[in-house]
């Protein structure tokens, strides 16, 4: 039988790059690729289409963790968010910080789910951390399983609803979002609510928006969707903060970078064709 290679299965195998699946339901280990190196166009094209398919990446055994990743990444992103959302591209220069974000000091142990700067108007678009010690964990739920797992009526009712995302560290940190999220490059569904920052759905009564809220943060928390990684020396991970939400991430340091990112849409906005 004939196979027949789509542009990216062909960029790759041009630069030697493979994927291997990390869980069922998230994430691809990337192969044969070292971030040192020059990272050409089309190597960066076929890791942003990558890290959008399967949520998170996986570069093991990386000497650094170079911004031109995160610049190649966003510029690769920036034409299609022009086209399918008309908005400005992502912004530049890129953020960068000594950890994302963190539970209060104080605040009971828990995974702490959370998607980074979700109390923003403008959300972290993508994160990248690199190791540079073995310690600690990881763990990532793709959010557009946790809403595929939803009953059909409910999650019509999600699609006029919207929420309060707040700071923990400063309430006057806060934004409303669509508790439904459409990515702006494929117009995917995705579940846009987190334990971490979610505080409470709008327009409804206090009680109704409590149980409502349990119920859905039940769901993008399902462990049986979980993957967790266990952090090795040159471990880089890259992950798309609009449709995956991750833990807190302990262990002894890491370098981070955060992609500037776009204004979350949900879906009782005006219709937009996808970028092809």
């Amino acid at each position: 039988m004939v196979t027949t290679l789509t542009p990216a299965r062909l960029t790759r195998q041009a630069a030697g790059i493979g994927l291997r699946p990390l869980h069922p339901a998230i994430g691809a280990e990337v192969t044969g690729l070292d971030l040192a190196a020059p990272l050409a166009a089309p190597v960066l094209d076929v890791l942003h289409d990558a890290l959008i398919e399967h949520g998170v990446l996986l570069l093991r055994g990386q000497r650094a963790l170079p911004e031109a990743l995160a610049r190649g990444l966003a510029a690769a992103e920036a034409p299609l968010l022009g086209q399918a959302m008309h908005q400005a591209p992502p912004p530049l220069p890129l953020a960068v910080g000594p950890t994302p974000d963190l539970p209060p000091p104080g605040a009971a142990p828990d995974p702490f789910w959370h998607a980074d700067r979700s109390y923003a108007a403008e959300p972290a678009l993508a994160c990248l951390l690199r190791a540079e010690a073995a310690g600690g964990t990881i763990a990532f739920i793709d959010q557009r399983r946790a809403l595929a797992r939803l009953p059909a009526g409910l999650r019509g009712r999600l699609e006029s609803l919207r929420a309060v995302h707040a700071s923990p560290l400063d309430p006057a940190q806060r934004s409303e979002h669509p508790v439904l999220r459409q990515h702006p490059v494929t117009g995917e569904a995705s579940l846009y609510v987190n334990p971490a920052f979610a505080t409470r759905i709008l327009n409804l009564p206090a009680a109704e928006s409590r149980r409502l809220l349990d119920l859905l943060l039940a769901a993008a928390t399902e462990e049986a969707l979980a993957w967790r990684h266990a952090w090795q020396p040159g471990d880089v991970l890259v992950w798309d903060n609009r449709s995956v939400l991750h833990t807190a991430c302990g262990g002894p340091g890491y370098e981070a970078l955060r992609i500037g990112g776009d204004h979350p849409t949900g879906f009782d906005a005006p219709s937009w064709v996808v970028a092809g």
